[in-house]
């Protein structure tokens, strides 16, 4: 069943952190009245990440998720939501930089940002997860060619990443 437009505004709203989408203007420099809206939405969206029962909504969360602002705490919490396919998690995991990551970084202890210290954390979970096949599902699919732009040079990473990361999962959609 297709998700309608106003369930998506919906999901696109819960994946954009910070200032709760429709705060008006007006409140935006006012601290004192921001904090308690934005900690709403951090339980809202919390909420939600833990107890949505469907894969394409989780998928429709991830494919919006603002990265610059939002870090990978929500996404980990999806990624544990025994709901989320195995096309999101690939999804998250190539929209994640793993490439840059994985080239620079082979442990956490060697990254001194926080935000990356998360990502990173996010996208080992995720190469776990996909690697010991720990998901119900595989049926959304993500094909991650695009976004390889490193695979010639493997061999200089810091950390390898695994094979099976580089390849499509899910059933590839019929042509129309």
């Amino acid at each position: 069943m297709a998700i309608s437009k106003k369930r998506q505004q919906e999901i696109i709203d819960l994946a954009t952190p910070g200032v709760p989408p429709g705060t008006p203007e007006e409140l935006w420099n006012d601290d004192a009245a921001l904090t308690p809206l934005i900690r709403a939405a951090d339980r809202k969206r919390n909420s939600w990440l833990a107890s949505q029962t469907n894969p394409k909504e989780l998928h429709l969360f991830a494919q919006n998720w603002h990265w610059d602002g939002g870090g990978g705490k929500p996404l980990q919490k999806l990624i544990a939501n025994s709901h989320c396919d195995a096309g999101t998690m690939l999804h998250i995991f190539w929209y994640g930089c793993a490439e840059d990551y994985y080239f620079q970084y082979n442990t956490v202890k060697e990254i001194d940002w926080e935000h990356d210290r998360e990502i990173f954390r996010l996208l080992r979970q995720i190469e776990r997860k996909i690697v010991s096949a720990d998901y119900a599902t595989a049926n959304i699919y993500f094909d991650p060619t695009p976004f390889v732009s490193m695979r010639d040079g493997r061999d200089e990473f810091a950390r390898q990443i695994p094979e099976l990361m580089y390849r499509p999962i899910g059933r590839k959609p019929r042509k129309k």
